[in-house]
């Protein structure tokens, strides 16, 4: 069984650029829009990832999941009701917002979805910020007010990752991407997410966009209680990820050949069957599928398991 991928769905954002098309080499559908996002992997009925090759060209990944699950899959995800990854590329050319996604407690209380995640830096700025965690001083009433004055900066804890370089976000921890990143993103199948503060940023009425302040504390509140667990803050219990570094003309496929793998080109590039994936570029890897081989020497390839 051989590899595929996915078209592109291309998202604008206000905190959006053209990263993808100059430093990544795309063909983005204008020159003129800020896309803050590619989902290149999604069973989101909102924006439904398509086969772009192969013998399933054309068909949804949610088809797929439901008809032909074990065989493209694997066994074991009975329990999962559509494919349990989203994987997408985000650019940065402004500050995202300072957010939160929520843990088991919260998503069930507010009906919304669990998103544990991790960021792989395809690039960074010089100057560039990571934010993630606040302050441990910081009281309920001291995020809230902070907030609402446009003074976050004050209780947000920053720091600079390299290209190459990763950071896990797990559900509960306040984060967010700073200007000048392009970013390789992979998290649970969710899509809910709190916003606790935007820069002061306003629109051309001058209104800011909708904040989540209620179900942002909540979030915070349970993830200071999950974080004294052992393992909460670097233990990834969702899905399992490996870097791989390999050689031109090495060949490699997922260890468990019985069981499905995406594969995530963060350096380099990979060939099999007459097409070729580069750097930014996901790759569905079927059960029992064929290796794919590094085209360029220094290739790294990030593979990822449930």
């Amino acid at each position: 069984m051989q590899p595929f991928r996915f078209h592109s769905i291309y998202q604008p954002r206000i905190w959006g650029g053209q990263h993808m098309r100059t430093l990544l080499g795309r063909e983005l559908p204008d020159r003129e829009t800020a896309y803050g996002e590619a989902w290149e992997i999604s069973d989101r009925p909102e924006a439904m990832s398509m086969v772009r090759e192969g013998e399933w060209e054309g068909t949804g990944l949610h088809r797929l999941w439901e008809e032909r699950r074990e065989e493209i899959f694997g066994p074991g995800y009975e329990h999962f009701p559509r494919f349990p990854l989203l994987c997408k590329i985000l650019d940065a050319r402004e500050n995202l917002s300072v957010q939160v996604h929520p843990p088991e407690r919260t998503a069930a209380a507010r009906q919304g979805e669990v998103k544990n995640e991790v960021w792989y830096v395809l690039h960074s700025d010089a100057d560039a910020l990571i934010y993630s965690g606040l302050e441990d001083a910081a009281t309920p009433g001291d995020i809230r007010r902070a907030a609402e004055t446009g003074r976050m900066e004050q209780l947000i804890r920053s720091t600079h990752l390299e290209k190459g370089e990763h950071l896990y976000i797990p559900a509960g921890l306040v984060h967010a991407i700073g200007a000048g990143h392009l970013i390789a993103e992979i998290q649970q199948n969710s899509d809910t997410t709190y916003r606790l503060y935007d820069w002061n940023r306003t629109d051309a009425s001058g209104k800011g966009r909708e904040l989540h302040l209620k179900q942002a504390l909540d979030s915070i509140m349970e993830f200071r209680e999950l974080s004294q667990q052992p393992g909460y803050l670097t233990d990834m219990p969702h899905f399992t990820m490996e870097e791989h570094r390999l050689n031109e003309g090495e060949r490699f496929t997922q260890p468990d050949a019985s069981r499905f793998a995406i594969f995530t080109v963060l350096k380099g590039s990979v060939s099999w069957n007459g097409k070729t994936a580069r750097q930014g570029e996901f790759i569905l890897s079927p059960a029992r599928a064929d290796a794919v081989t590094a085209s360029e020497p220094g290739t790294v390839l990030l593979s990822t398991t449930v």
